[in-house]
């Protein structure tokens, strides 16, 4: 089969070189960072978390060294010194460096700058919708070869975890944590408060409309109790993502060649949140939670369904006010006629990638397939920082299962079939998204005109990196 030309994510396993990468970094384009996409957070470090490790040197007397760049801050940065330290007691070649590397706003400065200086760790961090852009500047190592002799293939993984390793001609990174967007929430109090069934979530967008018209309670125009907040759910972008799949939208081409925001779907989806806002006064009218509250907003009482990740999730459960908050749990409602039971949930999280240019390839995927893929690797990171792993023979799954405060998301990863858009321009398409949804949802603009600016802009960014990365 003929490839089409300029395949923007079907890079090939050349070497841009690092002045390419350079040029690309001064002209603002390589975002090696959060980029507005993703929902999972580790926190800063308190002053009172005691045993608390972000970084660690490695153990001494290996023959190899291995350095990883942690971006996390709090328990979750320190899931990782766990883990390293871990692998060095399952074997004695290799040592491992982590250093803490945090994020400066959402870009990962100093792996930039390690990058482009030629001297990169030989483990370092990318979401799933960006390997795309690294492959494209030839600076990560392929793992295909590794990947066939350690004998790992589709059947070991969920669905769409494939679906996300494989959106390229090639694997250029392994899923290290994969978080599921979004499970629904429910507040049973609020429900009961409302005076629907508190043991009953809704399972279409219809239920959903529903269970907020009886819920919703103003003050004159202030809105101080709502359903839910459509187009809070972790920002706009992230927000349409889950609206549109619920809606059975399609944000990019079979193919994966062209961006399509714009799908008929999608401007349904958009809709229905323009007109939610509409219903309950304007999306500026809301007054639900103090200005002190840390927690997601539905621990404050006055908001009835909300999704939230795994983080978030387990704060509500373990510190929110048990006289205001009872939660349940169940997939994201879709829209009936046009999605389908669970489409609506979607993967994002964490890889881990080789830079090209690290000096211990063999050994930094050694560790690499210690930490997601054996037994001991992902149990660590499960008790450590309860971290869901995209492999689906790992006994920590078995764990999610029994857990009932984490156990939707086991059901979503297996359940999922959509991905965030993987592409080269990836970081472009979610922040179009976050502007075009926002001016919508405040009625400056009508969604399919919104929608028409993403999908414009987006493949116009499409084009161009074709162009310069043939």
């Amino acid at each position: 089969m003929t490839r089409p030309p300029f395949p923007p994510t079907r890079p090939v396993a050349r070497d841009v070189s690092r002045r390419a990468f350079l040029a690309a970094l001064a002209a603002g384009t390589a975002t090696i960072g959060l980029a507005g996409c993703t929902v999972i957070s580790g926190g800063a470090v308190a002053a009172d978390q005691q045993g608390i490790r972000l970084s660690k040197d490695p153990a001494s007397g290996r023959e190899h060294v291995v350095e990883m760049y942690n971006i996390w801050g709090g328990t979750l940065g320190n899931a990782w010194v766990m883990l390293a330290e871990l692998y060095e007691r399952s074997q004695s070649h290799t040592g491992v460096r982590v250093t803490y590397a945090p994020l400066s706003g959402n870009t990962q400065i100093r792996l930039q700058t390690a990058i482009a200086a030629g001297t990169p760790p030989d483990l370092a961090f990318c979401t799933p919708e960006e390997y795309p852009q690294f492959a494209g500047y030839g600076v990560v190592t392929r793992l295909d070869g590794y990947m066939a002799k350690a004998g790992l293939g589709e059947a070991d993984y969920a669905p769409a975890v494939w679906k996300q390793m494989t959106a390229t001609d090639g694997i250029w990174a392994h899923p290290i944590l994969v978080d599921v967007n979004f499970p629904l929430f429910w507040n049973k109090k609020v429900f009961a408060a409302a005076g629907l069934d508190p043991e009953t979530p809704p399972k279409t967008i219809d239920e959903l409309d529903r269970f907020s018209d009886a819920i919703l309670t103003k003050d004159g125009r202030r809105v101080t109790r709502i359903g839910t907040i459509p187009w809070d759910y972790y920002g706009f972008s992230n927000s349409m993502f889950t609206m549109g799949f619920a809606f059975g939208g399609k944000f990019m081409s079979d193919d994966n060649q062209v961006a399509t925001p714009d799908d008929d779907n999608i401007v349904q989806a958009l809709q229905w949140m323009c007109d939610y806002a509409k219903k309950v006064g304007g999306a500026s009218q809301l007054a639900v939670t103090a200005p002190s509250q840390t927690l997601p907003t539905i621990a404050s009482g006055n908001v009835g369904m909300a999704p939230m990740t795994t983080t978030d999730s387990s704060n509500v459960y373990k510190q929110g006010d048990k006289a205001k908050v009872e939660l349940g749990a169940a997939l994201f409602p879709y829209a009936e006629g046009l999605g389908q039971p669970g489409g609506a949930t979607w993967l994002g999280g964490y890889d881990l990638f080789i830079p090209k240019e690290s000096k211990e390839h063999d050994a930094a995927w050694d560790f690499l397939q210690f930490a997601t893929v054996s037994d001991k690797g992902t149990e660590s990171n499960y008790e450590y920082g309860t971290l869901l792993p995209g492999y689906t023979k790992s006994p920590v799954l078995e764990e999610f299962r029994k857990d009932p405060n984490v156990a939707i998301y086991r059901e979503g990863l297996l359940a999922a079939r959509n991905i965030r858009p993987t592409i080269p321009v990836a970081s472009t398409y979610a922040t179009a998204l976050d502007v075009a949804v926002s001016s919508a949802i405040y009625g400056k603009t009508t969604p399919e005109r919104a929608l028409q600016s993403v999908a414009s802009q987006v493949n116009s960014a499409l084009d161009e990196f074709r162009k310069e990365h043939p």
